[in-house]
């Protein structure tokens, strides 16, 4: 009689064991949709992180090319703005140099070099960058005579 009992009792907690928790299939499925959420999530997260530090860009060419059209007819030296494929280098009379790298997905049109003067005048001229990200296209004009510019921007 205890025998019986014992049976039933260990059949009982088995089913109990049984009901209790996931199954494979069940974790598999909560899982492959997680997945597949992140997947759909990941690509507008890329695309902003890449605006931003396309902003921070601009920004910091607006910091480097203040300076350079400052610092230059103040100690009466020569200046010279590099576009390379992957960054624009800021040079002071071959001294001091600034490297300023292009973030992914903005492309530079051709190569270019502004030269500024001396007396801090710059020669007119156009650099055109393509962004893919903002799907842009920035084209900045460097005024003749003070080193001023100015960037116009075009949908693609």
């Amino acid at each position: 009689m205890k025998k019986q009992k014992l049976k039933k009792l260990s059949l009982i907690l088995m089913k109990k064991q049984n009901k209790e928790g996931f199954t494979l299939v069940e974790v598999m499925a909560v899982l492959s949709i997680s997945v597949f959420m992140l997947l759909i999530s990941i690509h507008p997260i890329q695309n902003k992180y890449n605006e931003i530090a396309e902003g921070i860009f601009w920004k910091k060419f607006d910091e480097s090319w203040m300076r350079l059209v400052t610092i230059v007819p103040k100690n009466g030296q020569k200046g010279n703005v590099c576009f390379y494929n992957d960054k624009a280098i800021f040079v002071i009379s071959n001294q001091e140099k600034k490297y300023l790298y292009y973030p992914q997905g903005l492309h530079l049109y051709k190569y270019q070099n502004i030269q500024i003067s001396a007396s801090g005048r710059v020669k007119a001229d156009t650099v055109v960058f393509n962004s893919e990200v903002t799907k842009l296209k920035y084209i900045i004009t460097f005024q003749l005579a003070w080193g001023d510019y100015r960037i116009k921007k075009e949908k693609n």
